[in-house]
């Protein structure tokens, strides 16, 4: 079974080689894991990942004044009146991100995952997908997903939710032989799904990747391909 205690195997490569990526992942010592997908459209949504990775594992706990901290961090980054007008503009609209965020505990008999947005979760057994969260299906990457922004009134979809219920799954490493945990960005999420609908094995794919040069050349690989779209691509693994 996999050890909490252990750091997860962590990659990411950005959409293209000369482009910064805005995915952000952070990892914990105490079984705490998160990925973020800045928007490419937003303004510095990159920084706004950070801060949304970095604070999920240092407080496991999203919750409404947890965003407001976050949103404040932000804030601090910038002196809104000394940027040009039209970066005012794109600040004021706000910065978008998705949050996965996993919380292990008793050993893997407790798994709490909490998304917003299009990140994926996916717990396997061998090389069998047992579950996976928010998504269920390839199908469901070709909408728009509600983001966390950080203009407040952008999250108002929030409001409509019950934190603990809503955006939340619990999950367990119990009745599992091989249990295994994989967190990633939209890319690979919907690359793993359309591979398995296929009837293909991506989990056995994604277990051979354990170093960041061989997840580069299989990114690369698949998107020459045609099986996976360009964008940010990040991958945590907990085998």
């Amino acid at each position: 079974m996999p050890s909490k205690s252990r750091l997860p195997l962590a990659f990411s490569v950005p959409k293209r080689e000369d482009q910064h990526n805005e995915d952000s992942f952070r990892r914990s010592s105490n079984g705490v894991y998160a990925v973020s997908d800045g928007a490419s459209v937003s303004f510095d949504s990159a920084s706004w990942a950070r801060i949304l990775v970095r604070r999920y594992t240092r407080n496991p706990e999203f919750t409404r004044e947890w965003l407001s901290a976050a949103i404040a961090e932000f804030r601090k980054l910038y002196d809104r009146d000394s940027l040009p007008w039209m970066q005012q503009a794109s600040f004021d609209r706000g910065s978008f991100a998705s949050l996965l965020g996993v919380r292990i505990a008793d050993g893997g008999r407790a798994i709490q995952v909490l998304s917003i947005g299009d990140s994926l979760a996916v717990l396997c057994d061998g090389d069998a997908i047992k579950a996976t969260f928010p998504l269920t299906s390839a199908a469901q990457f070709t909408r728009s997903p509600q983001l966390i922004c950080t203009n407040p009134i952008q999250n108002a979809f929030l409001e409509k939710m019950d934190f603990a219920y809503d955006l939340v799954a619990d999950w367990s490493f119990r009745g599992l032989e091989q249990p295994a945990l994989l967190c990633m960005t939209d890319a690979l999420g919907h690359w793993l799904l359309s591979q398995r609908d296929r009837g293909s094995s991506p989990i056995s794919i994604l277990r051979k990747l354990r170093t960041s040069g061989g997840f580069a050349r299989f990114v690369q690989e698949e998107r020459a391909a045609g099986r996976m779209k360009r964008d940010d691509t990040t991958l945590i693994a907990l085998w």
